[in-house]
């Protein structure tokens, strides 16, 4: 009798080892599992954050070169401003009488335009 309870607590003991065994290896697989996902999750947040950064380099990009062209068509229209104001400076100087006044109001506006342009690239910078 002592025998076969002997013999049955060793196979209780095998069972519970085995049961023990099992359920590390079920929580090491869980972990495992867990640690994947989480892996994943973090490369597809890389990835999202990476095409964020490339977007916005782009962007800066993008604004810093039409602030540089806006620049360059402001002061290639002040210049084409300032030309035509000397021409019809020139052109109020040769004429006389009432074309005289015409020529020097316009060639007070072109001037004052070329006075804005210039402006408007400082304020740009």
């Amino acid at each position: 009798m002592l025998e076969k309870a002997r013999k049955n607590a060793g196979k209780a003991a095998a069972k519970s080892a085995i049961a023990k065994a099992n359920l590390r290896t079920a929580k090491a697989k869980a972990r495992a599992v867990e640690f994947a996902e989480a892996e994943k999750l973090r490369k597809r947040e890389e990835k999202v954050k990476r095409k964020e950064d490339l977007d916005k380099a782009i962007n800066a990009f993008v604004k810093k070169w039409n602030k540089k062209r806006d620049r360059e068509e402001a002061a290639k229209e002040a210049k084409r401003a300032k030309k035509y104001a000397v021409k019809l400076r020139a052109l109020v100087d040769r004429s006389g009488g009432k074309d005289k006044k015409i020529a020097a109001a316009a060639a007070e506006n072109a001037k004052a335009a070329a006075r804005r342009a210039t402006k408007a690239r400082k304020i740009q910078e």
